[in-house]
C-alpha cells in the first residue's frame, strides 16, 4: 500500500518537474537570459567582427522566440520538441559562458 502510493507520489513529482520545463514562461526567461549574455559578450569582444555577427544572430533569435513563445503555435509543440528546444538553449547558454570566460582582459594592469 504504502509502496504504490510512494510511487504515485514520485510520478507525480516527475510530471510538475516536466511540466516546469517545457513551460513557455521559462523558455521566454532562457531566452532573456541568454540576450543578456549575448550583449555582454558584445561588449567584451568588441573589435571582432565575426563574433560580433554571430553575436547579433543571437540577440534576433532569442527576440524571435520571446515572440513565438506568446503565440498558440507554441502551446501546440510536442513535449520532445520543447525538450529539444530548451536543450539548445541550455547548449547556447554555455557557449556563451565559455566566449564570455575566454575573452581577453580590458586592461594588463592587475586590478
Amino acid at each position: 500500500m504504502f509502496g504504490w502510493l510512494k510511487e504515485k507520489i514520485e510520478a507525480f513529482k516527475a510530471q510538475r518537474k516536466l511540466a516546469k520545463q517545457v513551460d513557455p514562461y521559462t523558455f521566454k526567461k532562457m531566452a532573456g537570459e541568454i540576450r543578456d549574455l549575448a550583449v555582454l559578450a558584445a561588449q567584451l569582444n568588441p573589435r571582432e567582427r565575426d563574433i560580433q555577427k554571430l553575436i547579433r544572430n543571437v540577440l534576433v533569435e532569442m527576440d524571435r522566440l520571446s515572440k513565438l513563445v506568446d503565440r498558440p503555435e507554441f502551446k501546440r509543440l510536442t513535449t520532445g520538441k520543447r525538450l529539444l528546444l530548451r536543450q539548445g538553449l541550455k547548449e547556447s547558454r554555455e557557449q556563451l559562458l565559455e566566449s564570455i570566460e575566454s575573452a581577453p582582459a580590458p586592461t594588463q594592469t592587475i586590478q
